[in-house]
This record gives C-alpha cells, structure tokens and sequence, in this order.
C-alpha cells in the first residue's frame, strides 16, 4: 500500500533555512557594532572630564570575521592615565568608567541579536 504525501510549502522552507546562516552572520555583526557603540558612549559619558583627553581616547575595535567588539583605550599616551582613573592609585579614588559601562550594556546583547537575527531573516 503505497501512499503519497504531497509538502506545500517546503521549498519555501528549505530556502528559509538556507538563509539563517548568513542571517545570524549578520545578526551577529550588527550586534557587535550596536554594543560597542553603546559601551562606547556610556563609557565616555562616565569618564571623568577634567582634561577631555581620556574622554577622547575611548574607542571602539570590531573584528567581524571573529565576532569580536572591544571598548578601550589604546592611544600609548593615554593607556597609564586610563588605567589609574578606571582602578584608581594610593593617591587617587577610583572613577570607574569602563566596567560600569561593559555591565550596563551585558544584558541587552541577547534581546539586540535576537532582533536584528528577525530582521535579516525576514521576521519582522
């Protein structure tokens, strides 16, 4: 007894999820950049502006093809200065500003991705 089952819509399904990997690549990025913007800002809101040079040297790295995003200091004439406000010295308080910033940005990236991933699927 033979039967025949006949699959409406399944090419459309298969083309569907032939599109999620490039759909979470770009997810992916577009969340790295939305963060590290928002690190970034948060962070150069709370730095301390005494000079404005510390406030100048918070950036932003994003490597795509690793999915990676660093908020930082990286300017050689800044890095000691950057890192005795974030932690402070025995002559100093501390002024957080990096670390402040990373925890207040941390729960945001799983609703970001999840909405940019809807996007680039085609979900909304």
């Amino acid at each position: 007894m033979a039967s025949r089952v006949r699959l409406d819509g399944l090419q459309n399904a298969l083309r569907a999820i032939a599109r999620v990997p490039e759909a979470m690549r770009q997810a992916r990025n577009d969340t790295l950049h939305e963060w590290a913007d928002a690190v970034e800002n948060t962070a150069a809101d709370k730095s301390p502006r005494d000079q404005g040079n510390l406030f100048q040297a918070i950036d932003q790295r994003v490597n795509e093809h690793y999915g990676r995003a660093d908020v930082g200091v990286w300017q050689p004439d800044q890095l000691e200065y950057a890192m005795y406000v974030e932690k402070g010295t025995s002559k100093m308080e501390a002024q957080p500003y990096l670390v402040p910033a990373f925890n207040e940005h941390r729960r945001q990236v799983t609703r970001t991705y999840r909405a940019a991933f809807r996007r680039h699927i085609g979900g909304g």
